[in-house]
């Protein structure tokens, strides 16, 4: 039979999956590189370790002899390993719970030197410790902030952000329409996208979408810093409820107002940032791709082949090969060209910055479209205080 304090710690580890799910992992108490990010990596990088130890191979060796220098040189990064576990008290081959400067010398710098061990030149020693620091860095990264699971939490928010792309698209579409039609029926704008290459025209579009991105970036700060703060345990219970956490809300209305959880500190305000980035980067990818899709299909009726040749330096023996696909429709020709994709790429992008805009300065649209995001967080904090709450006053 489990006693209480078992059972409160199930229940903290129910929690803290929890909000690893949700995307905001650096809502766990005492959050740790050591304990629980790079433990939770650890079965991928001890996949890339063994991986690595492929460098043991050269070109001095062949057939059995090769294959033979392979395993001593697995066998002896296995032995550091076994020897580090039993340095740490731990099984001889186990997973390590906890990754110290030991641990991560030995993935740096152990199949490196495989090769200089065994009569190797080590000419690519450098190269492949560089290569593992900066895989630990990814790694750490996507694992510290909870980045695949945010990304599925993304992906389902795609899923309900398509569902309600109407009453987006109600009211972002019509200022957004007015400001674009001028570019898109405009020679310039079509002599310019005719003369990109596509290198260049690559850059330019993602130069204006990194802008738009920029914008979202600039607001977050300041958002953040709102969300953490609850004015009764009521609230607290009742947005910790409604979510569906793994949280037990009986009760929890009797302790004193107003709730005082553990300050949000830097990082955790950055992993409350990027998922709010996201979100909103959801929000500005569907109204530029909606945007982008209408005036293709708004071009193809509009602007057609004479107009094209007229606007640009296409002729009637280069047209072909700009176009994509041509056909007859009423009687008329029907063309979709690469210029008209362009075109409408950039419309697209440049419908991005300004829908970014508006989500900064405009009260209507961010009553529209930021409160949904961030009454998701407040609901992941909210779970947080009562979770923090338990931990701080167990017996």
């Amino acid at each position: 039979m489990q006693n209480s304090s078992d059972s409160d710690r199930l229940g903290q580890d129910a929690v803290e999956r929890w909000f690893i799910r949700q995307g905001l992992p650096h809502a766990i108490h005492d959050y740790s590189a050591s304990t629980d990010v790079l433990t939770r990596a650890a079965p991928f990088l001890s996949l890339v370790f063994l991986l690595e130890a492929t460098g043991s191979f050269n070109d001095q060796f062949s057939g059995w002899t090769q294959a033979l220098v392979f395993v001593l040189g697995v066998g002896l990064l296995l032995s550091c390993v076994a020897l580090l576990n039993t340095y740490r008290k731990r099984p001889k081959f186990a997973l390590p719970n906890t990754i110290g400067l030991a641990e991560t010398a030995l993935f740096i710098f152990g199949p490196p030197l495989l090769p200089l061990v065994f009569g190797g030149d080590g000419s690519g020693f450098l190269l492949l410790a560089l290569f593992n620091v900066v895989l630990l860095g990814l790694t750490y990264m996507i694992v510290s902030f909870g980045m695949i699971p945010m990304f599925r939490s993304g992906a389902r928010h795609i899923v309900r952000e398509v569902g309600g792309l109407g009453r987006l698209m109600l009211k972002s579409l019509p200022l957004l329409l007015l400001f674009a039609t001028f570019l898109f029926l405009n020679a310039e704008m079509w002599q310019v996208a005719h003369g990109f290459t596509p290198a260049f025209y690559a850059i330019s579009v993602g130069f204006v979408a990194l802008i738009a991105f920029v914008f979202l970036a600039l607001r977050i700060p300041s958002e953040t810093a709102s969300l953490a703060g609850f004015a009764t345990w009521e609230e607290v219970c009742e947005r910790a409820f409604a979510c569906g956490a793994p949280v037990d809300t009986h009760d929890r209305p009797r302790l004193a107002n107003p709730p005082a959880p553990e300050p949000l500190a830097w990082v955790d305000r950055l992993n409350i940032g990027v998922l709010l980035f996201m979100r909103q980067a959801v929000q500005v990818f569907l109204v530029a791709m909606v945007i982008g899709i209408f005036y293709v299909l708004f071009g193809l009726f509009t602007v057609r082949k004479e107009t094209i040749l007229q606007w640009t330096e296409l002729t009637e023996a280069t047209f072909a090969d700009r176009s994509i696909y041509e056909t007859v429709l009423f009687g008329a020709d029907i063309a979709l060209t690469w210029e008209l994709l362009a075109v409408s790429g950039f419309i697209a992008a440049f419908s991005a910055l300004q829908f970014a805009v508006s989500l900064i300065t405009d009260d209507t649209y961010r009553e529209e479209f930021f409160n949904d995001a961030a009454n998701d967080v407040r609901d992941v904090l909210a779970v947080r205080a009562l979770y923090l709450h338990d931990i701080t006053h167990e017996d």
